[in-house]
Formats: structure tokens, sequence, C-alpha cells
């Protein structure tokens, strides 16, 4: 199901965030891998 994909998700970005010392860094690296964020903005016409 989509929830066991995104914990599956999460786990995998856990697994490389030992080093984050915060837990809003954490935080957002998970929401920037998998929380559908651009690192582009989009381009207003």
């Amino acid at each position: 199901s989509m929830a066991e994909r995104l914990n599956g998700k999460i786990q995998e970005v856990k697994s490389t965030a030992r080093g984050y010392r915060r837990f809003e860094n954490f935080k957002s690296a998970i929401l920037f891998f998998h929380g559908g964020l651009y690192l582009y903005p989009l381009k207003y016409r």
C-alpha cells in the first residue's frame, strides 16, 4: 500500500540520516526527498 511505500522511503532516509544533529534537519530531508518538493522554482509567465 501507499503508506508502506512511504514508510520504506522514510526508513531509507533514516538510515542515511545518522549524522543529523537535530530532528528538524531530518524532517527537512524527508520532505525534500519524498514530499514532492522541487529544487528549482517554477517560472512565472
